[in-house]
């Protein structure tokens, strides 16, 4: 296979298109990845997008795949700035544009073609007829607004969400009860949704047109801890199943939209803001029928699994960063502001799983004294930390 160079406007050396394919009977798409070689989270495009910033994915991208069409990618919003084409095929590696992608489109395309929401989105779910993931099982990758067709209509018992946010209805045409399902495993749907299914959809949020954003396939075991989201008091309402954390609940179009909550197990952290920050509380497994009572009426914005009663405190102001000594946000956890140190000076040398960046951007080590091998982590949540896991000696703020 003979690999090629595709240079931008600007004259950029852009990557290494491995193949090419034609896909002329498809809508355009590029996926834009926020590690080199296709690692971490990714944002899919499909559509004018003159600021990626919107969509929380501003200078993150290292590696892209254009599926179909040819894309104009700039560093700078409203493509400007340097600039690079890419044809259909595969970029381990941007040189030159690496963490600099701003804004991006379709070649030929303009704000008043970029089409409707509808029309984008990518998910998957995995249906068992069986509690535990065992029994017949369907797959569906887009909307089905009746299982009849596929003969698995009342028949499903546990879900496994593989991508994207998914709206589970009782009867035909996403009507009658329904339930939000975000990524993770349910090994069992629960009371008046098990055997009850008739419909399934992907939840589209209108504020992320034309983007759709993914944090990986969730492959590990359950970790058994299981919550639901209402939107009205009682328990009633529309609903939002989790098994695990969610640090943001803006993509799974449920953000400040809980009255009530069910701990089925587990004990969860709830929070006002984003990645676990502004006020926190702890649930442990019971009903939960006014949020009110607890500060918490359509305040919630990110959610979690705790430890056994674990015990919440606010991030303090002006802290950027917090290590957890386990994966999940889970253990131990200790913060930092704006100064780097070695972490041998607060026994928490080799310790880190997971980690959350509020503020600036962070160099993190192997090795004491800033040195060995060094990432930089930008604001977000990194539930696991790959090759860095029990491995980060020494940090720094850097910008």
């Amino acid at each position: 296979m003979t690999s090629q160079r595709t240079r931008g406007s600007a004259g950029l050396i852009v990557g290494f298109a491995l193949f090419a394919a034609s896909h002329a009977a498809q809508a355009a798409e590029i996926t834009l990845y926020e590690h080199v070689d296709f690692g971490g989270a990714q944002l899919t495009l499909r559509g004018w997008t003159p600021n990626i910033s919107a969509t929380g994915f501003n200078d993150k991208t290292s590696s892209i795949v254009v599926t179909s069409g040819r894309w104009e990618v700039c560093t700078d919003a409203d493509f400007k700035g340097s600039c690079a084409t890419l044809v259909p095929g595969e970029y381990p590696t941007v040189e030159g544009m690496n963490d600099r992608i701003s804004s991006a489109r379709e070649v030929g395309t303009y704000r008043d073609r970029r089409g409707s929401y509808r029309d984008y989105g990518r998910g998957s779910i995995q249906l068992f007829g069986q509690p535990g993931f065992a029994g017949r099982s369907l797959q569906l990758d887009a909307d089905a607004p009746t299982l009849n067709q596929e003969d698995f209509n009342d028949r499903a018992s546990s879900v496994i969400v593989i991508e994207g946010a998914w709206e589970l209805c009782v009867d035909a045409n996403y009507r009658g009860d329904c339930r939000i399902y975000g990524p993770g495993r349910y090994p069992d749907l629960g009371y008046g949704m098990a055997k009850q299914l008739s419909s399934a959809r992907l939840v589209r949020a209108a504020d992320n047109a034309p983007a759709v954003i993914s944090q990986g396939v969730p492959t590990g075991p359950a970790v058994g801890a299981r919550a639901v989201l209402y939107d009205e008091r009682g328990l009633n309402g529309r609903s939002l199943a989790l098994s695990g954390p969610v640090a943001d609940l803006v993509r799974s179009n449920f953000n400040d939209a809980a009255s009530s909550l069910y701990v089925e197990s587990g004990t969860w952290v709830v929070c006002r803001d984003a990645y676990f920050r502004g006020g926190c509380r702890s649930f442990e497994p019971g009903r939960y029928d006014e949020l009110a009572v607890f500060g918490f009426d359509h305040m919630i914005s990110s959610i979690r699994p705790g430890g056994p009663a674990e015990r919440v405190r606010e991030v303090p102001r002006g802290v950027g960063m917090e290590l957890y000594s386990e994966p999940e946000f889970r253990g131990d956890r200790l913060g930092f502001e704006s100064d780097g140190m070695d972490l041998t000076q607060n026994h928490f040398n080799d310790r880190a799983q997971s980690l959350i960046v509020y503020d600036g951007n962070w160099e993190v080590c192997t090795d004491a004294g800033i040195a060995g091998s060094c990432a930089v982590f930008r604001p977000g949540s990194y539930p696991r930390l790959g090759g860095l896991s029990r491995q980060i000696s020494s940090l720094r703020r850097i910008q």
